[in-house]
């Protein structure tokens, strides 16, 4: 029994250091470790970012697809009522904001915010209201609308 406690007490008992065996690392491996960490940082930082500005200006692209596609929709509903000129009143600053979204009202009663779900419009992936402009008739082409994104330059327009 007695030497039982022995063998297992030696094996609990922590190591003990003896000249010649290694406990850590040494000052080159720590650095050669830091140095292979920050190429790899150096290298994967500007794909990392590109990549986050390319899934935004496709997110700008979404969001003003979808904003011309809820008027493209009102406009239609207005052919039905032979009523084409239907597009909302430009904001003062052209912003398309919640607010003026929510106040704006249509030719048929409901408000801009109404058009897209959950009666919100959308902002750009900034988090900044999109441009609104209307576009007066001329000879060759019927009134119509723009909308840009002054983030990332994404403009779409439709004129029937």
């Amino acid at each position: 029994m007695l030497s039982l406690i022995r063998k297992i007490s030696e094996i609990i008992k922590p190591p003990t250091w003896k000249p010649g065996i290694n406990q850590g690392f040494t000052l080159l491996e720590a650095i050669i470790t830091v140095s292979i960490m920050g190429i790899l940082a150096a290298v994967v930082t500007p794909t990392y970012l590109q990549t986050q500005a390319q899934a935004k200006l496709v997110m700008s692209q979404a969001g003003a697809s979808q904003l011309q596609q809820g008027f493209i929709n009102l406009y239609f509903e207005g052919m039905f009522i032979d009523s084409l000129n239907v597009w909302p009143d430009e904001p003062a600053d052209h912003k398309m904001t919640h607010q003026w979204a929510g106040s704006t009202i249509l030719y048929d009663g409901r408000t801009v915010a109404q058009l897209y779900s959950g009666s919100k419009i959308i902002y750009n992936p900034y988090e900044n209201p999109f441009l609104y402009y209307r576009l007066p008739k001329t000879a060759q082409e019927q009134a119509g609308f723009r909308i840009d994104d002054p983030d990332t330059g994404v403009s779409t327009s439709f004129r029937p």
